[in-house]
């Protein structure tokens, strides 16, 4: 009888019928060399490419305690949720990543007349040659602080955000101190003016009389938000690796499968402040259509109570989070609030116009400009503790590549503040609300999901991985696990009292498997069995997804289609000035499995669908659900086209998606 085993690289082997001692342990060190040299053969075949022009890495892999293993082949892998691992330079999107050499530069950003630091502003004079100014000129400039008033008198319901008083002119010719927050400074020679430049500065306030700081013997931790608009997480390491690489050093701990919870910037960063979802917000503290956000309960008014400075600043106004399409606030938010700012250097010094936003305040970026602000706040309130949330839109709120543009400054900002270890006492989360929603790459399958997984990273001080041992290994452990913003608040409400994560208590909450109403704090454990449903994630923005295609020939695509567009005329069936929208083309349309979104047994069945419309060649991607013959909408529509000025006839945000003015 003879017995062989064949492999890569492996000669047959047979056995005698006598076989000796010796013979047999050769016997079984050759089978178990050619059965490891296949497996590992086959691991190495299954290793997806990775560009090493990018700093690109996997931390895939790794057990966790009681998970199943996951390989290079998913993101994320537990009995709820399955992500499939996708390429920063899959073939799908290589072709799109360029550095953008179009854009625009600042206008004179190399030669400004005006230059600053924390304390003062002064004329360069050595370039007054680029302003045709001669030496023996005579040059002044004019320095003018502006605030925000505390009244509303006289201002209308919209503009109620918008207010500000300028106060009296102070000349100088050469320097000036810069005793106020907010200020414009203009240039003259002879009564002409040449020159005109916003600055913000950021003096330690006051606190209120009602407000006490955190006491010096007490422990806790400045907590900085972050934001940058519209990058996935492999938008993110393609496009800002010195930051990523910064990060990564630094422990950062990155949030595998942070998962968006809503189309746009809005409805993903309430859940991160407020815990609420934007329907909540309707029977919460914006009852009306015109109401402000003022009744709110932002997480900043906690750490307010705790003791903390707290900060509110974005690198533009008119598409700020609280005023695109929106309202504001009466009062100031936060102790720090840049809106006045950014709206008064926007409509004055605003230049270089790229789609939706002005990318530069004269000569200088909208974004370096919130970045030293950034900085300078931080070394300003040192002695203090901070808790502040930032949000970058200019830059990346429109295109793929942008945030290339910024990544040597955001690291350079990194850097500096970790040279005097303010990483040390600081827990930074820097974060996205989702990819990008428009252009080439969301046509495709991987820009599909790279839109739903939002970049996330949390950078801890290595103090409190060692105090809070048991909070920082279960954040570790849900970097592997689905999480969405409700679990950023709930985790920022664990912040407010450091007391509620004491190791004992973190093991004690964790044994009841205690957690948010919506959010489970990242300091807790996630379940292996979290679904996207009891995530709160709706069916259109699930990223567990499971599904097979339908024909787009086939009679049940050309139904799913048509009920897709009927969706679409409801929406704004209300406005006789938006064009009834009529099928051009069946792009895709595939039918989810329900167990992939958390449901066990269901009555129902699901398709994602992606159709072209006319009039205005939208481009549309829903999930419909039908339920004996009658089909609605799992969560919202979304277009992942620009629509520019077709909706002009209408003001509703949403709605501007789907309407085609006549």
């Amino acid at each position: 009888m003879a017995w062989t085993a064949g492999g890569a690289g492996c000669s047959s082997i047979t056995k005698p019928n006598q076989m000796s001692i010796r013979l047999r342990h050769l016997f079984l060190v050759a089978i178990i060399f050619c059965g490891s040299f296949l497996l590992l053969s086959m691991n190495n075949m299954s290793k997806p490419y990775v560009n090493n022009d990018f700093l690109i890495f996997s931390r895939l892999g790794k057990k966790d305690s009681g998970e199943i293993l996951s390989d290079e082949m998913y993101t994320i892998r537990t009995n709820g949720c399955i992500i499939s691992a996708l390429q920063p330079l899959g073939s799908e999107v290589r072709q799109l990543v360029k550095f953008p050499i179009d854009i625009k530069p600042c206008p004179m950003s190399d030669i400004a007349l005006l230059s600053n630091n924390r304390t003062h502003i002064w004329i360069k004079h050595e370039n007054r040659q680029y302003y045709n100014i001669s030496k023996s000129v005579f040059l002044k400039c004019c320095y003018k602080s502006f605030y925000r008033p505390l009244s509303v008198e006289d201002i209308t319901s919209r503009d109620v955000d918008k207010r500000v008083k300028y106060n009296v002119c102070f000349n100088f010719t050469t320097s000036i101190k810069a005793a106020h927050e907010f200020v414009r400074v203009k240039c003259y020679v002879r009564s002409v003016e040449i020159y005109d430049q916003f600055f913000i500065f950021a003096p330690k306030k006051e606190l209120s009389s009602d407000e006490t700081e955190i006491p010096k013997n007490k422990t806790a931790y400045n907590v900085i938000i972050m934001g940058i608009d519209g990058v996935s997480r492999l938008n993110f390491h393609r496009t800002m690796p010195k930051t990523f690489a910064f990060l990564e050093k630094k422990g950062g701990v990155e949030l595998l499968g942070y998962n968006k919870v809503g189309d746009n910037s809005f409805p993903n960063l309430i859940p991160m402040l407020m815990g609420l979802s934007e329907q909540d917000l309707k029977s919460t503290c914006t009852p009306r259509k015109k109401s402000t956000f003022d009744n709110c309960p932002f997480i900043w008014e906690w750490f307010k109570e705790a003791g903390y400075y707290t900060a509110l600043g974005e690198d533009s106004a008119s598409l700020g989070t609280f005023n695109y399409g929106k309202f504001g606030f009466i009062g100031s938010p936060t102790d720090y609030y840049l809106h006045t700012f950014m709206n008064e250097a926007e409509e004055n010094a605003g230049v270089n116009k790229d789609f939706n936003s002005y990318l530069c305040m004269n000569d200088k970026y909208f974004y370096k400009v919130l970045l030293d602000y950034i900085e300078n706040l931080a070394i300003s309130l040192r002695t203090s503790k901070l808790f502040a949330f930032f949000w970058e839109v200019t830059m990346t709120h429109d295109y793929l590549n942008y945030p290339m543009i910024m990544d040597e400054d955001y690291v350079n900002f990194l850097t500096r503040l970790d040279s005097i270890n303010y990483w040390n006492e600081t827990i930074l989360i820097l974060i996205s609300d989702h990819g990008i929603r428009y252009g080439q790459i969301r046509s495709t399958n991987q820009g599909r999901l790279e839109e739903r997984l939002p970049f996330a990273y949390i950078l801890i001080p290595e103090d409190f991985k060692e105090k809070y041992k048991e909070a920082y290994n279960n954040l570790q452990l849900n970097s592997k696990r689905l999480s969405t913003p409700y679990d950023i608040h709930a985790m920022l409400s664990d912040l407010v009292n450091l007391d509620n994560i004491e190791n004992d208590k973190i093991v004690l909450r964790s044994n009841r498997n205690e957690n948010n109403v919506k959010g489970n704090s990242l300091f807790l454990p996630i379940p292996l069995s979290r679904t996207c449903s009891s995530a709160h994630i709706s069916d259109h923005w699930c990223s567990c997804q499971k599904s097979h295609k339908i024909s787009t020939k086939s009679k049940l695509g050309k139904e799913v289609a048509d009920q897709l567009v009927q969706q679409l005329n409801n929406l704004v069936s209300e406005y006789e000035q938006c064009a009834k929208l009529k099928l051009a083309e069946l792009i895709e349309v595939v039918e989810m499995e329900p167990n992939s979104f958390g449901y066990d047994s269901v009555t129902w069945r699901e398709f994602m669908v992606m159709v072209k419309t006319v009039p205005g060649n939208g481009l549309f991607e829903g999930t419909l659900r039908v339920i004996d013959n009658e089909w609605l909408v799992a969560g919202s529509i979304s277009r992942f086209n620009l629509y520019g000025n077709q909706s002009h006839c209408i003001q509703d945000t949403t709605l501007k998606l789907y309407c085609y003015c006549q």
